[in-house]
């Protein structure tokens, strides 16, 4: 597995100008600091993945990277939903969690 830093970096900061956005749009007082922090980690989890990760065989790779569009592209439409509605603490918790996480393992078990 080849890790590209400029490419970590540049994910990191899209990441942050997302994060930005869904700060300033939340109409909840209550889960401004939670969708911004957390929507935040998970879409830099997600394009860093996608972007700044590339295996060694060619076919893991390509699969890693759909893998990695799809879900940076549904937890991105996710969290500007959350964003504008009103959504539960926990709700929210609960499916920005296991997006989170289901896309991790996966990741992992196609990268291994």
């Amino acid at each position: 597995m080849k890790i590209n830093p400029f490419l970590t970096v540049i994910s990191l900061l899209l990441a942050a100008l997302v994060a930005y956005a869904l700060y300033s749009f939340c109409r909840s007082e209550e889960l401004r600091w939670m969708i911004t922090l957390l929507g935040g980690v998970s879409i830099f989890l997600s394009w860093a993945g996608t972007l700044g990760v590339s295996l060694p065989d060619r076919g893991r790779n390509v699969n890693f990277k759909v893998l990695g569009s799809i879900c940076a592209a549904v937890i991105t439409v996710l969290q500007i939903i959350f964003t504008f509605s009103a959504v539960s603490l926990p709700t929210y918790t609960l499916i920005t969690g296991v997006l989170l996480l289901l896309w991790l393992v996966i990741a992992y078990a196609i990268a291994k």
